[in-house]
Order: C-alpha cells, then structure tokens, then sequence
C-alpha cells in the first residue's frame, strides 16, 4: 500500500489479493471477508469482519432496507469504522486494507463505487493491473 491519507484528505482504501500482500501496520485498518484474518493482529489499528448475513452494526436485522442498499454489508462496516475512529472507540487509522473472499473484489469494488458515503470518506485506489 502507498503513504497513508490521500491527496485530497480521504482515507486511502485499497484491495488486496491474499493475506501476504498485507504489510500490517498500527496506522491500518484491516476489512476482511469471509474470516481469513492474517497473522499479528496487534500490529494493526484494528481488524474488522463483513459477514454476508450478520447483523448490522445499528441493531437491524440482516438484510435491513436501509443497509441492503451499501455494498452488501461492507459500505455499512467501513461507515461504522469510520464512526468509531471519530468517537475514539477504534484506534485511529490513515489507510484501509480490505481483504475480500476469493473471487469477490470486483463485487466489492462495484458495491463500494455506487455508495456516496464511502465515496466522500475513502479514496478507493484502482485495481492492481502488475506485480505486487
């Protein structure tokens, strides 16, 4: 991943491919699907999960009509993290590292590029298109 925050003041958000293309680092906040979490956790500002079916983070039942609509649950996880770093309930973070199912980024990206919430807080970095 690049320097931390983004030219225009976003956070830096950026997709990676597997466990090892995750340098872990205290100024990082982790995303992960499908509970593949690296080794270190303590090295990270913190690790967050996106369960397809879980509950979400304002006590809805899964599957909500307000929640459906922000990537499947992962917008909803990156504005609750973004709520807890403001409020100090997560350690606070420059840049995002997500780390999708397998096979599941380019749904994640589409999910993330129609959400206003996650476009005006996270400078979503383009798809790696060359060797890590």
């Amino acid at each position: 991943m690049e320097n931390t925050m983004s030219g225009d003041g976003r956070i830096a958000l950026e997709f990676m491919n597997g466990p090892a293309a995750i340098p872990p680092r205290s100024d990082t906040l982790l995303v992960v699907g499908g509970g593949d979490t690296p080794p270190q956790p303590a090295a990270w500002a913190g690790i967050v999960t996106v369960d397809q079916a879980a509950i979400t983070p304002f006590a809805h039942v899964a599957g909500c009509a307000c929640c459906t609509g922000r990537g499947g649950g992962l917008a909803a996880v990156l504005g609750d993290a973004f709520r807890r770093r403001a409020t100090g309930a997560l350690k606070w973070f420059d840049r995002v590292a997500v780390l999708p199912p397998r096979g599941q980024e380019a749904a994640w990206r589409a999910a993330l590029s129609a959400d206003v919430l996650v476009s005006a807080r996270f400078a979503v970095r383009p798809p790696r298109t060359g060797p890590a």
